[in-house]
């Protein structure tokens, strides 16, 4: 049997900020067939069994902040399933830009 190879799950680096696009990238070794993925923000899943290893977010506000995990189907065959989940990454959507000085 051949290790199962853990995703990684990639958020942009840098500062993320309210407004900006961003794409999750679950970075898996399989690619034919294409395995089905799994995306979840906290315990929510936000895409299910899409054949897809990345996720473009809406414009993003502070409440996507939290933690992100990615799972990646190893087996789908004896049911049930398994999943290799990738560990989870923090993400943290800041304010608007802060301004550096403010006027009284």
């Amino acid at each position: 049997s051949c290790p199962t190879a853990t995703p990684v799950l990639q958020v942009p680096a840098g500062p993320l900020l309210e407004g900006d696009t961003v794409t999750l990238r679950c970075r898996v070794r399989q690619k034919n067939p294409a395995p089905f993925v799994r995306f979840f923000h906290h315990e929510k899943g936000l895409a299910w069994y899409i054949r897809q290893t990345e996720l473009s977010l809406p414009p993003l506000q502070l409440r996507h902040s939290g933690r992100y995990r990615c799972s990646v189907e190893g087996r789908s065959w004896p049911w049930p399933p398994v999943w290799d989940e990738s560990a989870p990454v923090a993400v943290t959507v800041h304010g608007e830009h802060p301004t550096p000085h403010t006027s009284v």
